[in-house]
């Protein structure tokens, strides 16, 4: 069995795994899979915790009270002192919505369930990620429910015997992989937040236990390479798309493994046992608390995308923070220094208890909209804003838009970002006698031989919509009108079969979008009307409107800057040149634009504030008013282009 002792290569893997992470959720490119450094972490616990359960079984001194002790010193302190800073930034710059599902999240995070939670919330309307700055906690609270299970169950297996607990160990990792293979087609979030889906990772370590350590060097370093290489092909080859957890977790969980079983290989372990690498190892837990929160109540209160520069800066503010924090917090509490074992234990009941009363009672004043001064009243939650005011709201995916009768006039078809003007469409066919049909999906690509790209698999909806608007449109000259969310899709669209569609640049995805449009025409019939939508220029920041008019005044509120904005930040604006090119070259397509609509020559905006009306529901789509104002303004050539008699 290995012995407990100080591993510096360890250290220096938790470097690499918090690193990947960082960098990651800071937005450099090249960290694409760097997610997957929480399932080196992971695997680093499965070890430790085995490795530590283990040695003091065999010395005959394990006890549950002790184990979990040692838990609470060494991840209370710092995990609290984050909550209470974060709670107090939630009460100065969150809106009442944010500030109420923040307390959501502190309850979660308090009783180890946040990853629940964060599952629970997942879905197409669900508050998107920049506005939980205690979603990192999600991977907190599965390594919290492991150490809630592990030790009871390697007791009792333990006294089965070795065979008993390894076989154990290979059937638990085989199950949860299989479950996790088999869950990712029907729930992908509940794959990648849920506990049973990650044990394999835990596992990977914990066999690591009773492996004794290589005894040839060049076997020692043959093992690191291949380890290195693992995690390194998950944290740069990964991505967004890459089905995960399941078995690509096995890449970077296998080579944090061999990592771990040949750390002290005395060429290549250098790289993990240098004073850098085992430095920023020993500050990774804090770092790891610190950063996402900092990083999502920045990006908050700046409301808009950050520099370079930006990030930089507050990278480097992280590694200073997590320092203070290991050297102030995390140490002294550990160590006991700073007091007796009996009142640490007062004290972390007592923090606990504040932070439970603070999250109870948001939840209770609905985030405190007293803190609020709005003249939008109706923009009091911006996701039930988004629900209520999308332009689309209340039309189905395959109905149909303007007057009930027989047949149809036209057809409709894209995503949401087509759906988002049916409220304005359907008031003008409703006058003049139109009816359309739609085909139509949150999400979706239509073409020929393309469908929607997630997480590692075709998106079946998405195809059955393509073919329901080829079906409709075989057969008959109908016009056609059709829109998408244009710039959302470099890294989400593949063939029929499963195979991604990677573009090498910007200029080559919107080529392909426009190679698209020739090849629905070519199936359908070049001389029919084809109207395309363009991309709107968006609301001036993917956050949305209602999270800044409904922010609190403690803090000066410069997003309300934002709210006219350059057209030349608004997005699509080059593809949408590309779309007005093409239609300029068929006298059977026409292109409409809403730059036009919602910019002057020079900026845009997203609201009229004389009018009281807000142009979009969220960030990008658009709401009610901005659908009809939208439609008011093409309807002379809209209804023109409907009417030209085809060939």
């Amino acid at each position: 069995m290995l012995q407990r002792q100080y591993r510096p290569d360890i250290d220096g893997l938790r470097a690499a795994a918090v690193l990947a992470v960082l960098l990651y959720h800071f937005d450099f490119k090249a960290f694409s899979g760097g997610f997957t450094g929480v399932d080196i972490f992971f695997v680093i616990s499965g070890f430790l915790i085995t490795q530590n359960i283990m040695a003091d079984l065999s010395g005959g001194t394990f006890s549950f009270a002790r184990f979990y002790a040692r838990r609470v010193k060494r991840l209370f302190p710092a995990l609290y002192a984050t909550l209470l800073l974060s709670l107090l930034a939630s009460h100065l710059l969150f809106t009442p919505e944010h500030h109420l599902q923040f307390g959501k999240s502190l309850l979660a995070s308090l009783l180890s369930v946040s990853n629940i939670l964060f599952w629970k919330e997942a879905g197409y309307f669900d508050t998107a990620a920049d506005f939980k700055p205690l979603l990192h906690t999600w991977s907190l609270a599965v390594e919290e429910q492991f150490y809630f299970i592990w030790p009871a169950m390697l007791l009792l297996l333990a006294k089965l015997g070795r065979k008993w607990l390894l076989a154990a160990l290979l059937l638990g990792s085989a199950a949860s992989l299989y479950c996790a293979e088999r869950w990712l087609r029907s729930d992908p979030s509940g794959a990648f937040f849920l506990t049973p889906f990650r044990l394999a990772e835990f596992a990977c370590g914990a066999a690591l236990v009773w492996l004794p350590a290589p005894r040839r060097k060049w076997l020692a370093e043959l093992a690191l390479a291949a380890g290195l290489l693992g995690i390194s092909w998950g944290i740069f080859r990964f991505s967004k798309q890459t089905p995960f957890p399941g078995l690509h977790s096995l890449v970077p969980g296998l080579g944090a493994a061999l990592i771990i079983w040949s750390g002290q290989a005395p060429l290549l372990g250098w790289l993990l046992r240098n004073r850098l690498a085992a430095g920023i190892g020993l500050i990774s837990y804090s770092l790891y608390l610190i950063h996402w929160p900092l990083l999502i109540f920045y990006k908050y209160w700046k409301y808009s995308e950050l520099t370079l520069r930006e990030r930089q800066g507050l990278l480097l503010l992280c590694f200073i923070l997590a320092g203070l924090s290991w050297r102030l917090i995390e140490q002294p509490f550990r160590k006991g220094r700073l007091m007796p074992q009996r009142l640490f234990f007062v004290l972390c009941g007592l923090t606990a208890a504040l932070l439970l009363a603070a999250g109870t009672e948001l939840i209770r004043q609905n985030g405190f909209p007293s803190r609020i001064n709005s003249t939008f009243v109706q923009a009091r939650n911006a996701e039930q804003f988004h629900v209520e005011q999308f332009g689309g709201k209340g039309y189905s995916f395959t109905g149909i838009i303007g007057m009930k009768k027989p047949g149809s006039d036209l057809i409709i078809t894209g995503d949401s970002f087509v759906l988002q003007y049916a409220a304005g469409l359907d008031q003008l066919f409703q006058q003049h006698g139109l009816t359309a049909k739609l085909a139509t999906d949150y999400a979706c690509i239509i073409g020929p031989d393309i469908t929607l790209y997630y997480q590692g698999h075709t998106d079946e909806s998405c195809t059955a919509q393509s073919r329901r608007f080829f079906k409709l449109a075989e057969g008959n000259s109908k016009p056609v009108i059709f829109s998408l969310a244009w710039a959302w899709y470099p890294q989400g669209i593949s063939d029929l079969q499963g195979q991604q569609i990677k573009f090498a640049d910007n200029s080559s995805y919107e080529d392909f979008l426009v190679d698209n449009l020739r090849k629905i025409r070519e199936r359908i019939g070049m001389e029919r009307p084809f109207l395309i939508i363009g991309n709107p220029p968006g609301s001036g920041n993917r956050n949305g409107i209602i999270s800044c008019l409904n922010r609190p005044n403690f803090l000066p509120n410069n997003c309300l800057e934002k709210m006219v904005f350059p057209r030349t930040h608004g997005v699509g604006l080059r593809l949408n040149k590309k779309l007005r090119a093409y239609a300029e070259s068929d006298p059977h397509v026409w292109f409409f634009d809403p730059f036009d609509v919602f910019c002057g020559t020079a900026t845009c905006a997203a609201l009229d504030v004389q009018q009281n009306a807000i142009w979009y529901s969220d960030g990008g789509h658009l709401s009610i008013d901005g659908s009809r104002k939208a439609v008011a303004f093409f309807s002379p050539e809209l209804l023109r282009a409907l009417r030209q008699p085809t060939q």
